[in-house]
């Protein structure tokens, strides 16, 4: 189910302990970190994607104010046996790398581990350091996490995760299915609910449906609300895999 609304005013109309897994991936702020800096041929400025709500400029003290609302509001919702997969990666600005670290610590989740996901390959949008070819997933959780290993395949059995990127044309940056399917494989069964506060193109719902979980999100942008349900529609699941007992109270609680 998508709604339609900011991040954090979505998080707030669900129910406390009521999601099992949350994977998603914020905006990083890059035009706030850098100022009105052009980014040579960095991939984003084939897009010429503003989401229309949100520029991606914040000062950088309310960026990190957000993010730590914002994992917060993940950290209430989440059930005391749930994982938060949160995917970010070191800043640059003025010669000082900014660690997600920076804000995380400030939240009220706990880090449980740290997962390297190993893009292979990165646009080389600076020429005086070394090319950044990893971003972090931030495995965190409120208590101990319910964790099925066996489930996932042996490739990704281990902290680093080798997955190369994908590219679409309607999206900067969207999550490969592979890391959306580990991270709910890893930590959730048939039935279960995962969340995406930043949908964008709809990879954590599309690939929650192909798995049998149900799927809810937020995403401001309407052309990507759009995209979003084409794209789930194309994942079809025998009616038999999904129950809909247990998932009623906590959708008649968001405006959907």
């Amino acid at each position: 189910m998508l709604i339609q609304k900011d991040c954090i005013e979505g998080m707030k109309e669900l129910d406390d302990n009521s999601i099992d897994c949350i994977v998603t991936s914020p905006p990083y702020n890059k035009k706030g970190l850098l100022g009105n800096v052009k980014l040579g041929n960095q991939i984003w400025g084939k897009f010429n994607i503003d989401y229309n709500t949100y520029g991606d400029d914040m000062p950088e003290d309310e960026y990190q104010a957000w993010m730590v609302e914002v994992l917060n509001q993940c950290h209430r919702i989440i059930k005391s046996d749930g994982s938060i997969f949160f995917n970010h990666k070191p800043r640059r600005y003025k010669n000082r790398s900014y660690l997600p670290t920076d804000f995380i610590q400030h939240s009220d989740a706990s880090l449980y581990q740290l997962i390297i996901w190993d893009r292979r390959n990165s646009p080389n949008i600076r020429n005086d350091v070394l090319v950044p070819c990893t971003e972090h997933i931030y495995w965190l959780c409120k208590d101990k996490p319910k964790v099925y290993r066996d489930a996932i395949h042996p490739d990704f059995k281990s902290e680093v995760w080798v997955i190369p990127p994908e590219r679409q044309k309607k999206h900067p940056a969207p999550f490969p299915e592979q890391l959306v399917r580990n991270c709910i494989q890893l930590t959730t069964k048939e039935n279960d609910i995962v969340l995406d506060p930043f949908m964008g193109s709809g990879t954590t719902a599309a690939v929650a449906k192909s798995l049998g979980r149900y799927y809810l999100g937020c995403e401001l942008h309407e052309d990507y609300g759009k995209l979003i349900e084409q794209r789930v529609s194309e994942y079809h699941v025998p009616t038999d895999k999904v129950s809909h007992n247990g998932l009623t109270d906590l959708l008649d609680s968001a405006i959907l």
